[in-house]
């Protein structure tokens, strides 16, 4: 049986199709890259905003007129909130919710590797995420992932650490720690001892051999003077970059959103990473045209958003989720939206660009990729370059950041030196 996996969304999405994928191929299954020559899709979804649900109906509709005898499992986010939706459009779907997602393999018939999700390798990356957490218990009230994650849960730290070990064996010199909420991170090991999320990462950057640890998103409060504390001591071990979401730099339309910190807070906070670690790459969530939203309001964020001097943002345009609080808020006018958001990408861009400039001139340890024909890598500080000079073997490697090149398209240009 040949099947293909689609992921919609995010990382702790995308590892979890992994494992599916990697206990599927275990059990005799032929993963194929080639979408026509499926017999099987397994596609994973988000349902974050509404434009995630359309792209995911619009990959079903093209599915259904190219491959029609194929059978279709359809999990994740969109099929837990509005299974109704998927099966409109593709009526002989099999719809798998979140809680029963790594149950799959047996619902196909398989034998049964393992009871929860895990990897050994993650297919064609260079770096494997490794997700140790889900769920989230903030009800922030433009997001409907609680409804649809649920309550916080983590993975057993043994098997946190078995895994670990089993990418580094497989290769890996880079993985990426995955959660909904990562900083919530808690679990009792077996000795009765509290593990949470600095502890951990405490165990974790203790094993032998050469890696990096890469943190995906996770939330302000989190960056606790112990968190910050482990980071300096870690020996380049974890990553000295970090995504964490602001969503907006105006107080009144953080507490619309009932998010959990101000912005004085942040900016506290954010002056704590940059004492710990001067040279820190500083991404973030924003979200424009937010419910009430005023010019003022955004004029503000944008303002806010210089004075953090970001290395990079993630725009997005407010996607109104039936069955959240802010559903029912005052909208603001669609076009408008889209101007403020083209405004802040047109700000990304530049802060983006600022931020391969202050690299040039540096040494850093660079994650080497192949992208076809081109050699490209990652900066520990998440910096990507392109890779000048006899290709080097993909891994961690030492380079020398030359130069910006500005024509389109931007991009920074490295020299590998080991």
């Amino acid at each position: 049986m040949k099947f293909f996996t689609y992921t919609f969304g995010c990382r702790v999405n995308q590892y979890e199709t992994e494992s599916l994928r990697e206990q599927l191929s275990l059990s005799g299954w032929q993963a194929v890259d080639a979408a026509e020559s499926a017999d099987l899709y397994l596609i994973n979804t988000c349902t974050v905003t509404q434009e995630a649900d359309r792209d995911c109906l619009k990959l079903l509709r093209k599915i259904q007129k190219k491959n029609p005898s194929a059978r279709i499992v359809v999990t994740g986010c969109y099929a837990t909130r509005a299974p109704q939706e998927i099966h409109a459009v593709a009526p002989q779907a099999v719809i798998v919710n979140n809680q029963d997602k790594n149950n799959i393999p047996a619902l196909l018939g398989c034998q049964v590797v393992s009871s929860d999700y895990g990897i050994r390798e993650f297919h064609a990356h260079s770096r494997a995420f490794l997700k140790i957490q889900d769920g989230c218990n903030m009800h922030c009230t433009y997001c409907i992932i609680p409804s649809v994650r649920g309550s916080l849960t983590s993975k057993p730290y043994a098997q946190v650490e078995e895994e670990f070990r089993s990418l580094l064996r497989s290769g890996y010199q880079e993985i990426v720690l995955c959660g909904v909420r990562l900083g919530r991170y808690l679990v009792w090991d077996k000795e009765g001892k509290r593990v949470d999320f600095v502890e951990l990462l405490n165990h974790l950057i203790q094993l032998p051999g050469r890696f990096r640890i890469r943190l995906s998103s996770f939330e302000i409060t989190d960056v606790t003077d112990r968190f910050l504390q482990l980071f300096v001591n870690s020996a380049g071990k974890i990553c000295p970059s970090f995504h964490l979401p602001l969503q907006s730099g105006a107080d009144k339309v953080l507490e619309r959103m009932q998010r959990w910190y101000t912005t004085r807070f942040y900016q506290q906070r954010i002056e704590a990473l940059r004492r710990a670690h001067p040279d820190v790459g500083l991404f973030t969530d924003l979200m424009v045209g937010f419910p009430q939203e005023t010019r003022e309001e955004f004029e503000r964020s944008t303002q806010f958003v210089l004075e953090m001097g970001f290395s990079g943002l993630h725009v997005f345009r407010y996607s109104s989720r039936e069955g959240t609080p802010a559903a029912s808020f005052p909208a603001v006018a669609e076009e408008e939206i889209w101007q403020r958001a083209e405004r802040m990408r047109s700000l990304d861009r530049e802060l983006r660009k600022q931020f391969g400039l202050s690299a040039v001139g540096q040494r850093r340890e660079v994650l080497v990729e192949k992208n076809g024909s081109e050699t490209e890598g990652v900066t520990d500080h998440f910096l990507r370059v392109s890779l000048k000079g006899p290709p080097p073997s993909t891994g961690l490697h030492w380079a020398h950041i030359l130069r910006v090149e500005e024509n389109p398209p931007f991009q920074v240009v490295a020299e590998c030196l080991s």
